[in-house]
């Protein structure tokens, strides 16, 4: 346990790029939870990987890009739907997971397991009022067609009903009583939620050999960035992360290529930044 290695904690120059102690501790609270992941993974026979900023950290680092504050994670759709069915009950004291079905506010299309006994948010977590502990961030693979007009068409229908989610969940209460005063018949939450859940679930229901985070589409410039092929997330080998060892797909390197192209580079400084995570310990 890193608890048991004081040295961890200590500043650090990684890459040109000063890590404080602060930023450690950040770390370590994620890497205890990135051990319940892999308990309850373990114990219930899923699948989880290093994604996007994590996963480059375990080729190009072996471990943390040296400006991150947080880990990503990715399961293919059967094992997530599973993992967050049954994490509640696994996970250990003061952890939490947190979905758009289990708070009010969180506007998400992925899950994140937070620690309750830290605080480790951004402006928007602020303003939206959950639980904003320290976090971990586990996103979803949906299958997707292969006929360029119909992802198109599928992820435009994404990105409606998040929308329909999100100003829901921004203004309910106004929402309503707008909807109530003028008899509108427009839909429920709940409503928009299913047609959503449905409306990913017909390729998942067919195996396409096409993946992607669609419900995460709202915010991408290049969904192109973010389709992956099926077969990549069949193999996996296990990387070094900070002491740790990380499952990561074989595929790795087609992967980060297709998304960031030459990965091993180091962005220019003024783009090694994090998520301005404003942490500290209740």
């Amino acid at each position: 346990m890193l608890k048991e290695k004081p040295e961890f904690y200590k500043e650090e120059i990684r890459c040109g790029y000063t890590v404080d102690e602060k930023t450690k501790r950040v770390w370590a609270v994620q890497l205890e939870m990135l051990d319940e992941v892999e308990r309850i993974c373990k114990a219930n026979g899923l699948k989880y990987f290093a994604d996007s900023g994590t996963l480059i950290g375990t080729i190009r680092h072996e471990g943390y890009i040296p400006w991150d504050d947080d880990i990503d994670l990715v399961m293919l759709r059967e094992d997530y739907d599973k993992f967050v069915q049954i994490a509640p009950d696994w996970l250990k004291e003061d952890l939490v997971l947190q979905t758009v079905y289990t708070e009010k506010n969180y506007l998400r299309g992925h899950a994140q397991i937070r620690n309750s006994k830290t605080c480790g948010c951004n402006e928007e977590d602020k303003k939206a009022g959950y639980n904003c502990g320290i976090f971990i961030d586990i996103f979803v693979l949906d299958h997707i067609p292969v006929e360029k007009s119909e992802q198109k068409k599928l992820f435009l229908d994404i990105r409606f009903y998040w929308k329909w989610i999100q100003h829901f969940q921004r203004h309910f209460k106004k929402w309503n009583q707008f909807v109530r005063q003028y008899n509108l018949p427009l839909p429920s939450l709940d409503t928009m939620v299913n047609k959503l859940m449905e409306r990913k679930d017909r390729y998942n229901r067919e195996l396409t050999p096409l993946v992607s985070m669609i419900q995460d589409y709202q915010k991408k410039k290049d969904i192109n960035l973010s389709i992956f092929k099926y077969e990549w997330f069949h193999d996996y080998i296990l990387t070094d992360f900070e002491g740790y060892k990380f499952p990561i797909i074989k595929a790795y390197d087609e992967m980060l290529k297709n998304s960031y192209g030459d990965y091993m580079q180091l962005p220019p400084k003024d783009q090694q930044v994090g998520h301005n995570i404003d942490a500290y310990w209740r």
